[in-house]
């Protein structure tokens, strides 16, 4: 983030408090922070990405993103009175961590006046994420902590946005977190099948959106502090050890070197991508939408729920040893 010289380029009655290094205007804090919302609502529009009737479930970590998503859309959808809002927090079980994103979250929907609704893994799933990693789970199945996070955080919202009966799903995804995802794609030797954050429809699936695609991380970062929206002090004490921590820092300082690197490879690779429908089925355990008889997030399910029930007989068989 830059400070610019002279006035605001775009009321001329300001002083600039942030310089756009890719497109050489300079903002003050008022005309930055209308300046995002005016792409949200562009971004919305040039992509179809809500109608005027949705029911939006809006996918609240808690962290900077998503409240700042919650915030502009709350905003927006005061102009369209049959749209409304739900906000939905997942608790995947990271005590700490997901405790002080969980009351923010509380908190910018009480201001807001949107309804906050939450769901936890160990409810949907019979155990958090935390518990599954302490007690070695996870590394017998040979997995990260985000592989199996990723899986039911998605898995989780599909449920709540069902029973919640919203129409679409809003993520806070910027223009950051595509590129990383389709370079995450290609780096393991698969380009990316469909553009991620467009609305689609069929085949039984709620559609999900990203209203900030086209809105890097800094930015969402700076309207934050800008709106006051809560900073989330706590760090996930995964992403560390995620390769998409890797990707995201590779990314960030070429960007840095090299302003309007991550718009034009958003551009290069979503115009080559060619959508495939897939053939989906009703999962045979859950009923969601998936591309083999029993969907990745049952089938982790099942693994997870077996391997603690048999440590759990170990644990049992060896108090009864120890007892006597």
């Amino acid at each position: 983030m830059k400070k610019g010289n002279g006035l605001c380029d775009v009321c001329k009655g300001a002083q600039p408090i942030y310089r756009q290094v890719y497109s050489g205007v300079s903002f003050c804090d008022s005309c930055f922070k209308k300046s995002v919302e005016k792409r949200v609502r562009k971004t919305i529009s040039r992509y179809s990405l809500l109608r005027e009737d949705d029911r939006i479930l809006v996918a609240v970590s808690g962290g900077k993103d998503s409240l700042s998503l919650l915030k502009i859309l709350a905003k927006i959808e005061k102009t369209y009175p049959r749209a409304s809002l739900v906000a939905v927090s997942i608790d995947e079980g990271i005590p700490g961590y997901r405790d002080e994103a969980l009351r923010l979250a509380a908190d910018m929907c009480r201001r807001l006046g949107v309804e906050h609704r939450v769901y936890t893994f160990e409810d949907l799933f019979g155990v958090g994420l935390t518990e599954a990693m302490s007690r070695g789970i996870l590394s017998r199945l040979g997995l990260g902590a985000c592989s199996l996070c990723g899986v039911w955080r998605r898995k989780a919202i599909s449920l709540a946005a069902r029973e919640l009966k919203a129409t679409v799903v809003a993520t806070a995804h910027t223009l950051d977190d595509i590129v990383q995802t389709y370079l995450m794609d290609i780096l393991r030797g698969e380009f990316p099948k469909a553009p991620i954050g467009l609305r689609r429809e069929g085949n039984g699936i709620i559609p999900r959106v990203a209203p900030l695609r086209l809105i890097p991380e800094e930015e969402v970062v700076l309207y934050a502090y800008l709106s006051r929206v809560p900073f989330q002090e706590t760090p996930c004490p995964n992403a560390q050890n995620s390769q998409r921590d890797l990707v995201r820092t590779f990314l960030a300082q070429f960007e840095s070197r090299y302003p309007g690197s991550l718009f034009a490879a958003l551009k290069t690779i979503e115009s080559r991508i060619v959508p495939r429908e897939e053939a989906l089925t009703p999962c045979q355990v859950c009923g969601e939408p998936a591309s083999k008889t029993i969907c990745r997030a049952c089938e982790l399910e099942s693994q997870v729920s077996r391997l603690s029930g048999e440590m759990g007989q170990l644990v049992r068989a060896n108090i009864g040893v120890d007892d006597v």
